[in-house]
């Protein structure tokens, strides 16, 4: 019995299961579109699939079994993401097919929207220089998409396309259509942010901006009393508070230059990772004080 539990352990290690995710599944893929794929395994026959998605340009999701198991027992609305959008590519043992068939999720969100209505506060000031602003975008960008998602899986269907979440909302709590088409803004910043393109009109931050406290006022009333007690365990946005205190600083550019090895390399690799659905490693402390000392010593010169 013994062998046979430990040769079908052997066998699930080299399973894989893939599937493409977010505008591509949808087909509603454009321009401004990232190709999304979800692998789960931890073989090398794992790392090389994920190698191959990735020089092709996939942003490239991976968990082990066990990890989306757990994300998928927690009611993790990526799991329903999968689940209500993806398209297999792969899947051995039907590993993937089982888990989403199983999967249910939760009837309400409040408390982790309550949560995330934080990050959306945070990037409210308006950022002075014009990579500042762009950051500032991908900030709310992320921080209103969460929020979105959180709010419409808690009151109806959930829902993960950018456009139709925000058309959504607005109706909801009566946001006019300048509103909207300025929020509709945000994804074409990320995409400048990220492809570091260096032509993007950024006057519309201040409106954005305006438009991102409505929804965050309205979102505070709609939790409540739930408060903001719901840790999101991740670090992401403690981790893109760093970010933004280097870009603020230096750039992006400047940071994509590093020279390998560089004290704050590990810290911009986890930020530019395209993994980023994974939580991040917990190396907080760590990286604070190396931004602190790396942006004391630039001032002192």
């Amino acid at each position: 019995m013994y062998r046979w539990l430990s040769e079908k352990s052997r066998a699930e290690d080299k399973m894989i299961s893939i599937c493409e995710i977010g505008s591509t599944a949808r087909g509603q893929n454009d321009q401004l579109s990232d190709k999304d794929l979800l692998a789960i395994g931890s073989s090398h026959d794992v790392d090389i699939a994920v190698a191959k998605y990735r020089s092709s340009g996939w942003n490239v999701s991976r968990y082990s079994q066990t990890e989306f198991s757990e994300m998928a027992r927690a009611h993790s609305l990526f799991v329903q993401h999968v689940k209500q959008e993806g398209v297999l590519v792969r899947d051995d043992q039907g590993f993937l097919q089982e888990t989403l068939g199983a999967y249910r999720p939760s009837r309400d969100y409040t408390s982790k929207l309550a949560a995330a209505i934080d990050p959306i506060r945070s990037a409210l000031e308006i950022e002075q220089s014009y990579w500042g602003k762009l950051f500032q975008a991908d900030i709310l960008y992320v921080s209103i998409r969460n929020a979105c998602i959180l709010h419409k899986a808690t009151v109806a269907e959930p829902e993960f396309d950018f456009e139709s979440l925000v058309v959504w909302m607005c109706g909801t709590i009566g946001l006019t259509q300048s509103d909207r088409n300025s929020l509709l803004r945000l994804r074409a910043l990320k995409h400048a942010y990220r492809a570091r393109l260096t032509n993007m009109d950024v006057s519309i931050i201040a409106e954005i901006a305006s438009t991102a406290r409505k929804l965050a006022d309205y979102w505070t009333c709609f939790c409540g009393s739930s408060g903001s007690k719901f840790d999101l365990s991740n670090c992401y946005f403690e981790v893109r508070a760093l970010e933004g205190q280097l870009i603020r600083a230096v750039g992006p550019v400047f940071m994509d230059e590093l020279e390998r090895g560089h004290e704050l390399g590990e810290l911009w690799a986890t930020i530019c990772s395209t993994d980023p659905y994974k939580p991040r490693p917990p190396h907080l402390q760590r990286w604070s004080k190396s931004v602190s000392d790396f942006l004391s010593n630039r001032q002192s010169h």
